[in-house]
């Protein structure tokens, strides 16, 4: 088989030429025409050709195939072949009766310079082609309506756990008290622990507590199982999942199942409308909001489904251009896209069945009591369309039943969750919940109303509804004048009290049932070390007026974090109070393997004063929290002190090990062999989740239904032979894994190889079990696992000679063993002696 070029020859003829005289004027007439044969003697390069042609899809090569070139078509000779080369299509018996037809050369859509525009890209209605006869080259185009839907996650759930068997133990304490002058002195403390006897996905769930009045009790006890999708659990339950807005989830004896997120990997990717793009070649997707770019990514050939979980929540109009690999433009054209999660997963269920006994807490019993009767309840939930969702919920004791049914819909400027709920003992109530946003202000509005039960409930009876309740709120926020304008308004049925968290000494407090509140913050100066903030609001409690100014300035640099404020109230009464504060906080900043913040803080006003202290210690044992504060008045001392601390206990069968800064359900156990008591930090997705001592092993707690790449980085410096490949582990709650590494510091050995005076290039030499080559210059540098201050060095190897090393100096981290002369070597006699090299 030849492979050649088809060219199309033109020839031009003329015929019918001739000339008529005329008398007077006269006139010529000139007949031509256009022949598209080839002239004599040139069919053959007319002729089909059949030759050997690459082929791409996607800018991929496919391989070699066997074709017939016309001028003016492309005939395939192994259509079924080509078929099986091409990636899976929706409709092959479509596509191979294309492939079996001639098919159109379109040569002159490929692309000749970068500038080109409408080239290298068909838009088939079945199949097409692109044949470029310079270079023997076939690209294939299948029409999008052929093509399967691909994927942006291939597997959306976590892989299997990478512990098979664990137990953990998660130990908080808390405690909370008060030493007055005038007042009674009161203290409290609890413990609180969570264990869990963990198989893989599978395991035994306990949650316990103990108070300083001697009361014990367990309040969840179960099995459970989350996996894939589905999860489900058996025993003392409290319901993970529940779609009601008005009924309370309790804790109950009996079962539990449900769709669940927590095993997935796509959950952000979920919450968003699918977005799909056709590429017809390999290339790049660019999405664009507000002539912002969000994402970006390279993407194959074919419909691909877009990765959209960095995109933002809510509903927009998206830009979305494609571009092939060259940086060409395909298209551009904009869709709309809702992101929520509040909203099921497009085309999915979300559903949970609960089912079992009512349990009453109490302290009387380690187990809780169970209530008469029996508690079921059932919801379901699904997107309907791309901004629009459902969810239905039923609830029933046996003596009491409710069904609510709810929704929620979004767009570009206005979000809606209205739901209706309705008992068989009469009661009903709604909720709506909205949000608008603008250019200019965003606005939120939620109203709640409840009936209330026309008559008592029974004391050991579970009522599925509690009190009758009505709220209302709603709250604006503006820019204006270079700041932050907000107002706010709630009513309640109930009173609820009014303070400012921001100072501690003000004595102001209401219990209204209609609140509003009008704020502004602005800032006045700002810098990279300096901020200055004014605030100015007005509350008004049921009438009872509150109206303040602060000003503000902070400082904050590499360890430190300054504030200090100035504060004015004033009462409907116009009495005013002022008070001036400041803050101190402090940070480590990877200056200690552990975390340490400290705040101290003072308060002043016209007859009393506040100190206060904070503190947060996190390190290889737990973490430890504390707060003191000393109030002092005119006639009245008060001190309060509280603090909490919290440590795990956990074993993977093999080793067993306690600590971990935080109070996570599952963790990974780093052993390192060598290098005691030094100091590693731990980087989980090249973030800092703790630190590990060398020659010991250490908890890193991290959150249940993730998986981690766990690498090391020592804290100290110099050097060190460790493998720096990390390792990837799956945890699912209650789950040990465990990694090991052998980690040995080393120190930088140099050096200087002579003889005669003159350097000696290319000499490989060793030390011990270590070797090295010298450069042009005759030096040398090698990496030893040796402690520099205790190191003694056997004699220079060389050719099967020996030189004894000089006296070296050296520091924490390197020894200089100095100018090695191999004029003094020692040579045995099988040794070079004193040869050249």
């Amino acid at each position: 088989m030849k492979r050649a070029a088809a060219s199309i020859v033109i020839a031009l003829g003329f015929s019918g030429l001739g000339c008529i005289p005329l008398k007077g004027y006269g006139a010529t007439s000139a007949a031509f025409t256009l022949e598209t044969a080839a002239p004599p003697g040139f069919d053959e390069l007319t002729a089909p050709q059949p030759l050997v042609a690459d082929l791409y899809y996607g800018n991929r090569s496919l391989g070699s195939v066997q074709v017939t070139v016309s001028p003016q078509s492309v005939h395939f000779s192994d259509p079924q072949g080509v078929l099986q080369l091409l990636p899976p299509t929706l409709n092959p018996d479509v596509v191979l009766l294309a492939l079996i037809g001639e098919l159109p050369r379109n040569s002159h859509h490929v692309c000749r310079i970068q500038q080109q525009r409408d080239c290298g890209v068909l838009q088939p209605e079945t199949v097409g082609v692109i044949y470029d006869a310079s270079r023997f080259r076939i690209d294939l185009f299948i029409a999008p309506a052929l093509l399967p839907q691909q994927a942006a996650i291939e597997d959306p759930y976590l892989p299997d756990a990478s512990s098979d068997f664990s137990f953990a133990q998660n130990i908080t304490g808390s405690w909370s008290g008060v030493r007055s002058e005038n007042g009674p002195d009161a203290q409290s403390a609890s413990l609180f622990g969570q264990s869990i006897l963990s198989f893989g996905a599978s395991g035994l769930h306990s949650q316990w507590s103990a108070g300083d009045g001697g009361e014990s009790q367990v309040y969840q006890l179960h099995w459970s199982r989350d996996y894939r999708g589905k999860a489900y659990s058996a025993g003392l339950i409290q319901p993970q999942l529940s779609f009601s807005s008005f009924s309370a989830a309790p804790y109950f004896y009996g079962l539990e199942y449900r769709s669940s997120n927590n095993s997935r990997v796509d959950s952000s990717y979920q919450q968003g409308a699918p977005l799909e793009v056709n590429m017809p070649v390999r290339g790049r997707v660019e999405l664009h909001r507000d002539n912002r770019l969000l994402h970006s990514e390279l993407l194959e050939a074919g419909n691909q489904m877009l990765d959209t979980s960095t995109l933002p929540g809510g509903a927009y109009e998206l830009e979305i251009r494609t571009f092939d690999e060259s940086g060409r433009p395909l298209a551009q054209y904009t869709e709309f896209f809702a992101k929520d999660s509040f909203l099921p997963a497009p085309g999915e269920w979300r559903w949970s069945l609960q089912a079992g006994k009512p349990a009453r807490l109490g302290a009387d019993t380690l187990l809780p009591d169970q209530a008469d009767g029996y508690f079921a309840q059932a919801g379901v939930a699904r997107r309907v369309f791309d901004n629009t969702g459902f969810f239905a919920n039923t609830a029933t004791t046996g003596q009491q039943h409710l069904l609510e049914l709810g929704g929620r819909w979004i767009s570009e400027h206005v979000e809606l969750s209205p739901s209706l709920l309705q008992a068989s003992d009469g009661r009903s109530g709604y909720r709506l919940n909205a949000l608008m946003r603008s250019p200019w202000f965003s606005l939120s509005l939620t109203e709640a109303h409840l009936d209330a039960p026309a008559t008592a409930e029974a004391s050991n009876t579970y009522s599925l509804l509690g009190r009758g309740f009505h709220q209302r709120s709603a709250s604006m926020n503006t820019t204006l004048a270079g700041g932050q304008l907000a107002l706010r308004y709630s009513e309640r049925d109930r009173g609820v009290g009014l303070s400012s968290p921001e100072f501690n000494l003000d004595e102001f407090g209401t219990a209204g049932d209609r609140l509003t509140t009008l704020e502004y913050r602005r800032n006045v100066f700002r810098n990279r070390h300096w901020l200055g903030e004014v605030t100015l609001a007005h509350s008004d409690a049921d009438g009872q007026q509150l109206t303040s100014a602060t000003f503000e300035f902070r400082r904050r640099s590499t360890h430190w974090h300054h504030s200090a404020r100035l504060r004015n109230d004033m009462d409907d009464a116009g009495e005013q109070v002022l008070r001036a504060g400041m803050d101190s906080s402090w940070n480590d900043r990877d200056r200690w393997a552990l975390e340490v913040d400290q705040q101290l803080s003072a308060e002043t006003a016209e007859d009393e004063y506040y100190l206060g202290s904070n503190t947060r210690i996190a390190g290889h044992r737990g973490f430890l929290a504390s707060t003191l504060g000393y109030l002092a008045g005119e006639n009245d001392s008060a001190f309060n002190y509280l603090g909490s601390f919290s440590t795990n206990l956990m074993t993977d069968g093999e080793e067993f090990a306690w600590g971990g800064e935080r109070p996570y359900d599952s963790a990974v156990l780093v052993s390192i062999d060598g290098s005691e008591e030094q100091d590693f930090e731990i980087l989980v997705n090249g973030a800092r989740r703790g630190y590990a001592k060398g020659g010991a092993r250490s908890l890193i707690n991290l959150p249940a239904f993730d998986s981690y790449q766990v690498t090391l980085r020592p804290l100290q410096d110099g050097f060190y032979d460790y493998r720096e490949q990390g390792e990837t582990v799956t945890l699912y709650p209650g789950n040990v894994a465990r990694t090991q590494y052998e980690i040995h510091p080393l120190i930088l050995a140099v050096g200087r190889i002579v003889r005669d005076g003159q350097p000696v290039a290319e000499a490989r030499i060793s030390i011990g079990n270590f070797t090295a080559v010298t450069d042009d210059m005759g030096v040398f540098q090698m990496e030893m696992r040796a402690d520099p201050q205790s190191l003694s060095f056997p004699p220079v190897r060389w050719n099967g000679c020996k030189v004894a090393i000089p006296e070296q100096s050296s520091g924490e981290h390197w020894v200089n063993l100095g100018v090695i002369n191999l004029s003094q070597a020692q040579c045995t006699k099988e040794g070079p002696g004193n040869a050249a090299d």
